[in-house]
């Protein structure tokens, strides 16, 4: 998909300075979610270091259009095996048009499939987080594949999205399904503890 894009749509240069932007964002988001959802609280300094390390860090890859809320439902198999649709391109309906529309890096859409798997373990019962870290593995395996470049390279800042996509969920499922809290919660703690 991201290549497709890239393809179709003009790519840019990595944004100099745009990761200190990137990180303000997404500690603005964090310490905005951290007043309505108290179970927040325990982990915001350090997962404000997830964005912080991007600050610093940098981000070397050009940035693209890319789907901006990917994860499994965006995804839908035809018949044939080999044969599969993303749907659903207008990004996060929370973010601002623009910022929906900007070029940005790829593995924020990495981050946004690997909380999917995340999900999808948690519907099963009784929960198999081993299930979730081989669908991590496999999809990161497979998209280097194909793309030619790992995202676990980029490993701070797709930690980054990570954290920040589970903040963003842990808002929702506080909002709209709290039973559903304990799944962004348990990675929000995972990715508290560090890389």
């Amino acid at each position: 998909m991201h290549m497709a894009l890239a393809q179709v749509f003009a790519s840019g240069p990595p944004d100099r300075g745009g990761d200190g932007r990137l990180a303000a964002a997404m500690t603005g988001r964090l310490e905005a979610a951290a007043r309505q959802v108290p179970e927040l609280a325990p982990y915001v300094s350090r997962l404000r270091a997830a964005y912080d390390a991007v600050a610093v860090g940098g981000v070397d890859r050009p940035a693209q259009r890319v789907h901006g809320d990917l994860h499994l439902g965006q995804v839908l198999r035809a018949g044939d095996p080999d044969r599969w649709f993303v749907i659903d391109f207008e990004g996060e309906p929370a973010r601002p048009l623009a910022e929906r529309r900007r070029v940005q890096a790829p593995v924020r859409d990495v981050a946004g499939m690997l909380r999917s798997f995340d999900y999808a373990a948690h519907a099963r019962r009784p929960w198999r987080p081993e299930w979730a870290w081989s669908c991590r593995d496999a999809y990161c395996a497979g998209y280097a594949a194909e793309a030619a470049w790992d995202p676990r390279e980029e490993g701070a800042l797709l930690r980054a999205h990570e954290t920040d996509r589970a903040v963003y969920e842990a808002l929702y499922e506080a909002r709209h399904r709290p039973d559903w809290l304990p799944v962004p919660m348990a990675a929000l703690a995972r990715l508290a503890a560090g890389p």
